[in-house]
């Protein structure tokens, strides 16, 4: 405790007093004190509970201890984010990356989080550039029980990249790599460009992706060769998600890799959601013939596509990434579920949905689901040769190309 002046009116020296008891020099200091010394003494009492609270906060910085050059050294790895989500909130308990140098990463999921270094493991021989190999357990796609296949998941998971071992170098002289995530063949997450000079590539990246009616997420490694500005395959794996999320909610895997590889991650199922396939699709997945004729417009055009071009025509002609940009997945599975419940009772306004790559981000999840392409197979091999060769841009070219249409149902 700070000590207190005393000040005295007398000219001469003041006689010494006899010691004070503690407990009455407590009382003393508490009502003499000046008010800036009693709110400094009340903020110190209070800093050990202010310890423990920023602790349970961040755990994280008394677990791994890493300062914070390596974590611009880690931040440095991942990529900016090509769009930035501001039209949801961000969930609650979740974390949320710094922000990096360079930007995040291709995903309709939330940001990358890089965490903290794992600390020394106990075993040296299960140990590879300070990893703990014997804490995954080995997995590989053929594994998998027939009767998995058929089944998907929907929520949030979170899937966390520690490293690949066994991996061959690229001959390229840059000798980079990067990794994409991809879940039912489409692309959601990436890293940035990573130097591979060994067997080992040192990998600290997760990726929170939502998930809506999702089955297999596949890990691909390309590596990049500038001379041809080309990406070349190294290796890929598959993971059946309702397999490894049977039982648990969390799962460390060696993925096996082809042609060779092994892929050490984490998978979290951090929240989980009801399956939309379960109830009956009225929209999405529903042939094109099948759905004009329960909707009965004139144009004989579903109206999700008359709603969707109207809007975008509207107010996104002069967005900068249109149809390239992925929007919110949240807002995404709200609309959804607005278009499979009344199509025709759905308002695509700027004050309901502002940022437009939602409305594109569902006009293309329509299209892809639709159980028949909109160019049938045979005419798309006759197309294919049409542009094979190439005819003279003359008038009747143009109708011999416009004529090859014609071969589609009325509906396409």
């Amino acid at each position: 405790k700070m000590p207190i002046p005393c000040v005295s009116s007398a000219t001469g020296p003041t006689p010494p007093s006899p010691p004070a008891s503690p407990k009455k020099g407590r009382s003393l200091t508490k009502v003499k004190s000046p008010g800036t010394v009693r709110r400094l003494s009340m903020k110190m009492k209070k800093l050990p509970e202010l310890r423990r609270k920023l602790s349970l906060r961040n755990p994280r910085r008394q677990e791994g201890g890493t300062s914070p050059s390596e974590s611009r050294k880690e931040s440095s790895n991942v990529i900016s984010r090509y769009h930035l989500d501001s039209s949801v909130a961000s969930r609650p308990g979740l974390p949320r990356a710094k922000a990096a140098g360079k930007g995040g990463y291709l995903s309709d999921g939330d940001s990358p989080e890089l965490p903290a270094k794992a600390g020394a493991c106990a075993d040296p021989e299960e140990v590879e550039n300070g990893l703990d190999v014997g804490s995954f357990r080995p997995y590989s796609c053929g594994e998998t029980p027939p009767g998995r296949c058929g089944q998907h998941i929907s929520g949030l998971v979170s899937v966390h990249l520690h490293g690949v071992g066994n991996l061959k170098p690229p001959r390229a002289e840059s000798r980079e790599v990067f990794c994409v995530l991809q879940v039912d063949a489409a692309n959601r997450a990436r890293t940035a460009l990573l130097p591979c000079k060994t067997a080992f590539l040192g990998l600290n990246h997760t990726f929170n992706l939502e998930l809506e009616g999702a089955r297999h997420l596949k890990i691909i490694v390309f590596s990049w060769d500038s001379a041809s500005c080309r990406n070349r395959l190294c290796c890929h794996g598959t993971v059946v998600l309702p397999h490894i999320f049977q039982g648990c909610r969390a799962q460390q895997l060696a993925v096996r890799l082809q042609p060779r590889g092994v892929l050490y991650s984490k998978f979290t199922l951090v929240e989980q959601w009801e399956n939309s396939g379960e109830r009956e699709a009225r929209v999405f997945g529903v042939e094109l013939g099948q759905l004009v004729e329960r909707e009965k417009t004139a144009a004989k055009v579903p109206l999700l596509i008359q709603k969707c071009v109207a809007e975008i025509e509207k107010r996104g002609l002069k967005v900068v990434g249109l149809y390239r940009l992925c929007g919110s997945a949240a807002v995404k599975k709200e609309l959804r579920d607005a278009f499979e419940r009344d199509s025709a009772a759905v308002t695509l306004s700027e004050r309901l949905y502002p940022d437009i790559n939602v409305v594109t981000g569902i006009l293309k999840d329509y299209l892809r689901e639709l159980p028949t392409p909109l160019i049938t197979p045979t005419l798309y091999h006759v197309v294919l040769e049409a542009m094979a060769k190439r005819p003279p841009r003359t008038p009747p070219a143009e109708r011999h190309a416009v004529t090859l249409l014609d071969c589609l149902p009325d509906v396409e």
